[in-house]
């Protein structure tokens, strides 16, 4: 190895400054011949490198892949790392300053960064870097303060490298981003105090990450950004008449104060409470003892925590907006008398007044008369003080975020989204193609930065066809040029209306003599399929004319056109991924409304311009568009076909030199450019010589006279390829499931209203929000462990075997769909109350059926006997999400903790051997674990409710579908269908957004969402536009959680039960478990032919995967769900290395290696190594550089 290093040493370049390399490892760097080291780092001259001949670029290839964990590239970035420690020996670091990022709309929103160079001295430690830049960023922001004249909010952000040695050695790298909440200025004396409060904020964020034995240090800060928004406050300030639904509840007092101190005398009227003329001044004294020093006036509020501070005050202060909504609650002790304050607003006046009873002023959220106690904190009324006491812990703990809650007045979910059934009238499918243009500047300055943009995506060409609901097209629209995006949105716009004129022109209806007959005889309508009672009407086509069948006259108008309303779906592949950064880059150059559906302020599941609706169709078919388009028969690309003759060598995925298309000149290149230049820096890869032949035939194929040809053959070809497949999916859909994906925007939402659709449930929607919060403790998600981290197998099929030893076998098995089967089970239906008699239950809690028409969600304590500790070591019951401590942790972990390991504090499901207190859960997974051993101590509540297989149906139709389907493409369909439909019962509503797209004309919208209390964050487009993320001010939770709660709780009962009573039933102890997650139980079985004893057990696996040759062999039990597959298809497994959750290898006998690392786009050689190499590294766990990026996970080798 070391004759291989000296080798590729001495195949760098000049600029690898291997010299250097050498002699900082060999010795220290005396004095007298530092000028001659440092020669080398003087920039020199560039010399073009000739590329190597191949022969040689082959032989040091095999080297590599062969001898070197580490590529020569990786040498060369850490001779760049020694390049940057040596300069900053002998140089004097720069001093470190802001620089201007992003400025806009009209300078609301201004973004600063600064940049801390590898190696700096003063961002070494984060708290000495944070008080030496503090003076810096003050004076950045008193600048901004005196340009803004006015307020502003602004958070800090730190990014910090850290590093942790493991074990065996290495290093490990994780660079977090650590923010803090927006802290609000209005003078500059206030700044000192706002900063006070970030700086320990962002400190005990890293402290919490290198504390306690992580094993985590700090490297140096690597940059801070500043973000600053124009802050013009919600003041309260001079008298304002009372609203009169709120001055008729006589619960507020107004005191009516002519000056903009109505904070104080409101506080006045809390204090000093007078017996009559509430409103007057003159009944409160002036000399209050209020404490009002730094405090503005009027006074928003932003500074209300500092007004308690300085008088030792609680002050909870609401708002009103059709109904009382929550601005702040107080943080002060719980000792301290609350105060609540009312804040209302009149043409853009605002003003404080004092709630002398918020119980009278929530009074007619509820339509029930009886005298209601409120939680301050989610505004729910409570009949009995005693009752909202034992709700607030719970509160507290689940919403960590005040706001009022809506609960449902009683009713029903059922399928309401008939008008979903009609095909979209047009769907337009479109593509961008992007130059990688160089950015212009200075080479690298280390000295004042560690990152250098060196490619700016350009759109420079687009692509879109516009296809009708009766499948007719025009060609295709193509451009390239500049201006791209701003072009395609205008051409989308001309689109528009065009199809406004269409919709403003209904065809008139054509009816054959067969639908004449069938709407005579027709008895119930299509649309609803109720039955029709004389009410019903010939419902149509708008676009073709055609009839479709008899509908009621209500049904009919839900499926009316409008040209002013219905939404023209603009379907990308991987918008919310890449194409929505550059359309929301110039969306602001365009008139229309503008609207989204966010996943936060950088990623949209869904954005709106006019009736323009972008969507993105790998919200529904999760793969990429190559797969997509292999997993579908020929015969179902027919608009590709039309519109490319030889479509034959498009049916692929196409090659396309990305990185070498850099600059406008490329495009008249009149020959495809050689193999090396479809080398891609982000994935570290080059084509193949096979893909690079197929680029040659396409080029030749199609006439390609340049690039500009070859790169709109390119473009147009996704678009009709997209095209094909998602029209191929509707298609499917709407003769499946009778609804149209593209009035969609996930495939949860397709699904869900396919299972109500098909059902025809009637589920009832939860009232009590102290159920909903009860259901809710409840919810936990699937198990994934190491149990064992190495096992060998050892039987006659495996390499090595000795006839000594027992014979023993690794068996990998897969639950079929094991949310599907627990979806086909009872569940919850409605009929929601509570046990009163919880005793009672307790007694015969065992004897209830699991398919009887009720159910129970109970809480409980459960003891864990001693006696079961050893046997259930493997595989605990009843997990918990918990935090996990030191004290309860092994010698072993206390070991690994002293050699680096980290240690976590976040919240995990645990599977333990603790008593259980407090813990709730199924009532069938509280009768599978007392029958495993576990005692019931008491039942603290228990909540009754009607159950039914109401989901059977539908599983079951997807599951049959998938059997008969023809195509990978319809397989993969109906096991989408019902996977997705899960993800919806689990919807959790506490974590959407709301976002506000905000252009640079809508200076009003903007700078009320800035002052707004709810203001959470900005993310800046560009200088037009910007989103604004706010807090919601109302949380109505109008979703059937129970359903969610149940499919989770019941998939554990199969995954125990499996174990337990077939497995170690069977085998005792020699069958251990190895590794488990959700679905999955790899095990390690003493036995002598497993297979054998399968083939004794036929009715719980599904073998339909062996090889037809094999006993085991059968069909009988395909794709049932809930029945164990062999996920090597009886191939035997020869060892199992484990090394974390989702981070396992496996070795077959073959040869053949499963390998998994969640999460990882480039997995470490070490465990891709097969064993017994994979063994020895396992045990050091990590022997290659590991490096997380802000949340990414990213394994270099």
């Amino acid at each position: 190895m070391d004759e291989y290093i000296e080798q590729l040493l001495a195949e760098m370049p000049d600029s690898a400054f291997h010299d250097v390399v050498k002699n900082i490892l060999d010795e220290p760097i005396p004095e007298a011949v530092k000028s001659r080291l440092l020669r080398p780092l003087q920039p020199r001259e560039y010399r073009p490198i000739p590329p190597p001949r191949k022969a040689k670029a082959r032989k040091k290839k095999v080297i590599q892949e062969e001898f070197d964990p580490i590529p020569s590239q990786k040498l060369l970035s850490s001779a760049k790392d020694y390049q940057d420690e040596l300069r900053g020996l002998f140089e004097e670091p720069k001093e470190l300053a802001f620089r201007r990022t992003r400025w806009t709309l009209g300078n609301f929103l201004r973004g600063w960064q600064m940049d801390v160079p590898q190696g700096h001295p003063q961002g070494a430690d984060p708290r000495t870097f944070l008080e030496i830049v503090e003076p810096k960023i003050r004076e950045k922001l008193e600048k901004e303060l005196r340009a803004l004249r006015g307020g502003l909010k602004f958070q800090l952000a730190l990014k910090v490298e850290l590093v942790k040695v493991n074990p065996d050695g290495s290093e490990e790298y994780f660079e977090p981003v650590m923010r803090h909440r927006q802290e609000t200025v209005l003078q500059e004396n206030e700044i000192t105090t706002a900063l006070e409060e970030t700086f320990p904020r962002l400190q005990e964020t890293l402290e919490k990450l290198t504390q306690r034995g992580s094993g985590w240090a700090v490297v140096q800060v690597r940059k801070l950004w500043l973000d600053i928004a124009r802050y013009q406050p919600l003041r309260g300030g001079s008298y304002i008449s009372l609203p009169p639904e709120v001055k008729n509840k006589k619960a507020v007092v107004n005191v009516k104060n002519k000056d903009d101190h109505c904070l104080r005398w409101a506080l006045r009227s809390a204090l000093f409470q007078a017996a009559d003329h509430t409103d007057r001044p003159a009944k409160y004294p002036t000399a209050d003892g209020l404490d009002f020093a730094g405090i503005d006036t009027p006074t928003p509020i932003s500074q209300f925590g500092k007004v308690e501070r300085q008088n030792d005050l609680a002050i909870n202060v609401f708002g009103w907006d059709k109904g009382v909504i929550v601005h702040h609650i107080s943080k002060q002790p719980e000792d301290i008398p609350r105060i609540n304050l009312l804040l209302i607003e009149k043409a853009g006046k605002f003003h404080y007044t004092w709630v002398k009873n918020l119980n009278r002023l929530l009074y007619d959220q509820s339509k029930h008369r009886e005298q209601k106690h409120f939680c301050e904190r989610c505004l729910q009324g409570y009949k009995r003080e005693d009752l909202l006491e034992a709700h607030r812990p719970e509160c507290k703990g689940i919403g960590q975020t005040a706001v009022r809650v809506e609960m449902p007045q009683e009713g029903k979910l059922t399928f309401q989204n008939h008008h979903k059934q009609l095909p979209a009238p047009y769907v337009i499918y479109a593509d961008f193609e992007a130059l990688t243009t160089k950015v212009e500047g200075p080479e690298l300055d280390p000295t004042k930065s560690n990152t250098q943009k060196t490619q700016h995506h350009e759109a420079c060409s687009y692509c879109y066809v516009v296809v009708r609901c009766d499948g007719k097209t025009e060609a295709p629209a193509e451009y390239r040029g500049p201006n791209a995006v701003e072009h395609f949105l205008r051409a989308l716009q001309e689109e528009e209306r065009g199809i406004q004129k269409v919709l403003a022109k209904p065809q008139d209806m054509r009816m054959t003599r067969a639908d004449w007959e069938s709407h005579r005889t027709a008895s119930r309508c299509h649309v609803c399929d109720g039955l029709l009672k004389g009410d019903s009407v010939k419902d149509h086509c708008h676009i073709t004319g055609r009839y479709r069948g008899a509908a009621h006259s209500a049904c009919n108008l839900k499926l009316r056109l409008s040209p002013k309303t219905t939404t023209i779906p603009v379907v990308f592949h991987n918008l919310r991924g890449y194409d929505s950064h550059l359309l929301m880059q110039a969306i602001s150059k365009v008139e229309g409304r503008v609207s989204c559906i966010p996943n936060n302020t950088e990623k949209y599941i869904s954005f709106s311009l006019g009736q323009l609706r972008f969507i993105d169709s790998a919200q529904f078919l999760l793969a990429p568009l190559d797969k997509l388009v292999a997993a579908n028969k020929p015969e179902a690309f027919q608009i590709t076909a039309r519109y490319e003759p030889d479509c034959t060598l498009l049916m692929r995925k196409g090659v396309y030199p990305y990185e070498y298309m850099d600059s406008w000149e490329r495009f008249e290149e009149t020959k495809l450019p050689p193999k090396e230049d479809f080398y891609s820096k982000l994935t570290g890869a080059n084509i193949s010589d096979s893909d690079y032949a197929h680029a040659q035939r396409v080029w030749e194929t199609f006439g390609c006279q340049n690039l500009g040809n070859y790169t709109d053959l390119y473009c147009r070809t996704d678009v009709l390829l997209l095209a094909d497949v998602f029209e191929n999916f509707r298609k499917t859909s709407q003769k499946q499931y009778g609804l149209d994906p593209a009035n969609y925007y996930t495939s949860p939402g397709l699904s869900w209203d396919a299972l109500l659709k098909k059902t025809g449930v009637e589920l009832e929607l939860l009232t009590d929000y102290d159920q909903h919060l009860f259901i809710e403790k409840g919810m936990r998600g699937g198990i994934s462990m190491v149990s064992k981290r190495h096992a060998r197998a050892n039987n006659p099929a495996v390499e090595g075997y000795n006839p000594d030893k027992p014979n023993s076998h690794i068996l990998y098995l897969d639950a079929n769909n094991l949310y599907g089967w627990a979806m086909s089970q009872p569940l919850p239906t409605g009929g929601f109350r509570w046990v009163e008699d919880c005793t009672a239950l307790a007694g015969t809690i065992q004897d209830q059926p699991a398919d009887g028409p009720e159910g129970f969600i109970l809480e409980v304590d459960l003891e864990y006997p001693q006696e079961l500790h050893d046997r259930h070591n493997a595989y605990p019951l009843a997990p918990e999400r918990m935090v996990v401590q030191k004290e309860w942790m092994s010698d072993y972990q206390h070991g690994l903790l002293g050699k680096g390991m980290a240690s976590a504090e976040v919240e995990k499901l645990v599977p333990n051997l603790r008593d259980k207190n407090h813990y709730v859960l199924h009532y069938r997974n509280l009768q599978l674990y007392l029958g495993l051993g576990m005692k019931l101590k008491k039942v603290h509540r228990a909540l009754r409710f009607e159950q039914s297989p109401w989901m059977e149906p539908y599983i079951r139709m997807n599951t049959e579908l998938r059997k008969q389907a023809t195509s990978a493409f319809e397989k993969d369909l109906y096991k989408l269908m019902n996977n997705s439909v899960f993800g919806k019962t689990m919807e959790n509503l506490r974590k959407r957004v709301d976002v506000k797209l905000v252009r640079a004309h809508e200076e009003d919208k903007l700078r009320r969402l800035l002052a707004s209390p709810s203001f959470a964050r900005a993310n800046i487009f560009d200088d037009d536009l910007a989103a604004i993320e706010v807090h919601k001010s109302r949380l109505v939770l109008n979703r059937p959680v129970y359903v969610g709660m149940s499919i989770l709780d019941l998939s554990k009962t199969l995954m125990y039960d499996f174990y337990y009573g077939q497995l170690k039933k069977q085998y005792g102890d020699r069958c251990q478990l190895l590794y488990t997650d959700t679905d999955s139980l790899l095990l390690e079985i003493q036995t002598e032919d497993v297979y054998r004893d399968m083939g004794k057990h036929a009715e719980l696996y599904d073998t339909s995967d062996y090889p037809r040759e094999h006993p085991l062999h059968s069909a009988e039990n395909k794709k049932v769900v809930g029945k164990m597959t062999d996920e090597c298809a009886g191939r035997p497994i020869a060892e199992y290395i484990g090394l974390r959750p989702k981070m396992y290898s496996i070795l077959e006998a073959n040869g053949g290696n499963m390998k998994k690392a969640k999460g990882v786009k480039k997995a470490p050689p070490y465990l891709w190594a097969t064993p017994p190499q994979g063994i020895a590294v396992s045990l050091r766990l990590q022997a290659v550089d590991r490096r997380k990026r802000g949340g990414n996970s990213c394994l270099w080798a």
